[in-house]
């Protein structure tokens, strides 16, 4: 019988709260087309902004991994390592996502004005939409899957099972956007949960069901 980590919540804040920050600060156009919040994205004073922004959307995502391991050695064989990869799943196509959505403005900076004014509009709307997706919905895609696992396999109170089934759901289908809100709740909730001392009791008292 083994104990969540307490460092499992704070990875989970890290993470919901750190790249939905980055990302709500980095103004990346998605979402409707508008010329003028694509033209401020790529303008030459935004340019230290995306940078710093992204990276810190990559470093956040790293407490995935975090979060991975501590729930690793929490959950019983293979739903361990099930939910321990999409948590390394989950980190890798985030930090893909916020250097692709960063590097557009890189791309702009280094390209001079042959980037800077050759460039359409267009393009630059799709790479930063694909950008977003990958960065943001991608990973919630995974820890929605992890949230639909710890609701079937953890010990968690019956709300919080309710909540994750709902949360889980919502972070897989992120790409709608007003559902990675309810997600990014759930994982405001559950980090403080896991950090709370009656929330760091065993996750599993008997063997889990295998996931594969």
């Amino acid at each position: 019988m083994t104990t969540v980590p307490r460092r499992a919540g704070v990875a989970l804040l890290v993470y919901g709260l750190g790249v939905t920050a980055a990302f709500l600060s980095l103004g990346s156009p998605g979402g409707d087309y508008d010329p003028d919040n694509i033209a401020s994205y790529v303008s030459h004073g935004h340019w230290p902004a995306a940078f710093a922004l992204a990276y810190m959307s990559a470093l956040c995502s790293l407490a995935l991994i975090v979060l991975g391991q501590a729930l690793r050695r929490s959950l019983d064989g293979a739903v361990g390592d099930f939910v321990g990869g999409l948590c390394q799943a989950g980190t890798t196509i985030s930090v893909v996502g916020s250097f692709l959505v960063g590097g557009i403005d890189v791309a702009m900076a280094e390209g001079g004005t042959h980037v800077q004014t050759g460039v359409p509009q267009p393009v630059v709307y799709t790479l930063s939409e694909v950008g977003n997706l990958v960065a943001v919905c991608g990973p919630a895609f995974f820890v929605g899957v992890v949230a639909l696992v710890l609701a079937v396999a953890g010990r968690l109170p019956m709300w919080l099972r309710i909540f994750s089934v709902v949360a889980g759901l919502c972070g897989i289908l992120a790409p709608f956007f007003f559902t990675y809100f309810v997600f990014v709740i759930w994982t405001i909730v559950t980090g403080v949960a896991l950090l709370s001392s009656r929330a760091s009791r065993p996750l599993a008292s008997e063997p889990a069901p295998s996931l594969v």
